[in-house]
């Protein structure tokens, strides 16, 4: 069958995505409704519980312990004199410095109150992010973003993936408008997650000299970010070199809950046992390693053969970001969305393979999570995180369509251009001759 006829059944059935989508935010308010109260949910799992890593280390370091924000033993127990009840879990805190200071304004209140406050920053974070990406319809969009599991998950886990969405649609807007040192300043605020500078780096990699100014940019902005921690607070600084090693190391998190090669392998292959222990097998850690160096020959290919456009590559990068990360969870799939509105928006002849790719990306993200979390729960032997492989298999879908599209592009208004526009074509998506490609 092909991507028209599949669309065209699709179109007729986009109310069963709204009504998911509503049904999962229903259902968590239904679960705070039914919770124990002092903001649990009904299995008493405090609601937005991410929030307290950030919110800890900015308490730290307002209260003049700073050095211990990399302090598992001392932070587990700090923790826990911030919640209201028996909290026995840490949720580790393992940003670079800098990253805490945009907490101290809510340090001084409740885990509750700045949890609250952060939540509005990052939903303002995503209409922002949306804007800059210019869609025909921003509300449309918007509602559809809700609809997918990701983004829920980012409020649900009280996470702060919204404000890398942010940094990749800056990225894209100021790299398609040819400022290239500005998106490169823009990319230098993923220093906050370096693995999310994965795919960018990727992207300007293969064409060094033509993205000259975005490394040139985001060294600045790492510069910058580097001079603010070691000015304003040095003692977590030094803290956060020495513990650096044990950071990326960090193996806390739910396996369930992980979505990238690197997870799937090791749970596949229970070498030991289906754990985050297997993450370090040298096997687990040669397969991803694979699999994110077939990511990275694909976006070689697409760039050779369609001259590396921004709106071509962009979208590439922000799965890259994802793909070839050693610690990419279900809430930073949400930076997807970003990569989802430009290829909809500059590519509108491909809508029909976009609607069919986009439905499958949106079923294996809103339901991987629960069925890995059922093998695990249920300790089978081997536990298949089926998103990934069904992630890579839309990657390459995507760009064999992105190469095919190569001749097609778009003004800024989404509108074909004719063979006779295309030095305005290469003007705007960034391609040789543009701005952004000399």
């Amino acid at each position: 069958m092909t991507y028209e006829g599949i669309a065209r059944r699709l179109r007729g059935r986009l109310w069963i995505g709204y009504a998911v989508g509503v049904s999962v935010w229903v259902t968590w308010c239904l679960s705070m409704a039914l919770g124990p109260g002092a903001w649990r949910d009904h299995e008493g799992s405090l609601i937005s519980a991410d929030h307290i890593a950030f919110y800890s280390a900015a308490r730290l370091i307002r209260e003049g312990q700073q050095a211990h924000i990399y302090d598992h033993e001392f932070i587990g127990r700090y923790q826990a004199s911030l919640v209201w009840y028996d909290w026995q879990t840490l949720i580790a805190y393992r940003n670079p410095p800098f990253y805490a200071l945009l907490y101290l304004p809510t340090a001084g209140l409740s885990f509750v109150g700045s949890m609250v406050v952060w939540q509005f920053v990052g939903l303002a974070c995503l209409v922002g992010s949306i804007l800059l990406l210019r869609p025909e319809h921003p509300a449309r969009v918007l509602v559809w973003s809700l609809c997918f599991y990701p983004i829920f998950s980012v409020v649900g886990f009280g996470q702060n993936t919204f404000l890398s969405l942010l940094a990749f649609a800056a990225v894209y807007r100021l790299a398609a408008d040819g400022r290239l040192f500005a998106a490169g300043l823009a990319g230098g605020l993923l220093w906050y997650k370096p693995q999310l500078l994965i795919g960018l780096f990727i992207w300007w990699g293969l064409m060094p000299v033509r993205y000259a100014r975005c490394w040139a940019g985001v060294i600045v902005t790492g510069a910058a970010l580097a001079a603010v921690s070691w000015l304003a607070v040095p003692e977590a600084s030094r803290a956060f070199v020495e513990s650096l090693g044990k950071n990326v190391a960090y193996r806390g998190e739910n396996m369930w809950n992980k979505q990238s090669p690197r997870a799937f392998w090791a749970l596949i292959l229970p070498l030991d046992h289906p754990t985050s222990e297997n993450e370090v097998n040298p096997v687990i850690l040669g397969l991803a390693a694979a699999c994110a160096l077939a990511g990275v020959g694909v976006a070689a290919w697409v760039a050779r053969r369609t001259g590396g456009p921004v709106d071509v590559m962009f979208p590439l990068a922000v799965f890259l970001s994802l793909w070839a990360s050693p610690h990419a969870l279900i809430y930073e799939w949400a930076i997807m969305v970003a990569a989802a509105v430009v290829l909809w928006e500059r590519f509108p002849d491909r809508r029909d393979a976009w609607l069919t790719l986009f439905t499958v990306v949106w079923l294996v993200l809103n339901t991987s999570t629960t069925v890995a979390k059922f093998q695990i729960d249920r300790k089978w032997p081997v536990v298949l995180q089926y998103s990934v492989p069904v992630l890579g298999a839309v990657g390459w879908l995507v760009a064999r369509e992105l190469v095919r599209a190569a001749g097609q592009r778009v003004d800024s208004g989404g509108h074909a251009l004719t063979t006779a526009d295309e030095p305005d074509s290469r003007r705007l998506a960034g391609g040789p001759g543009s701005p952004a490609g000399r």
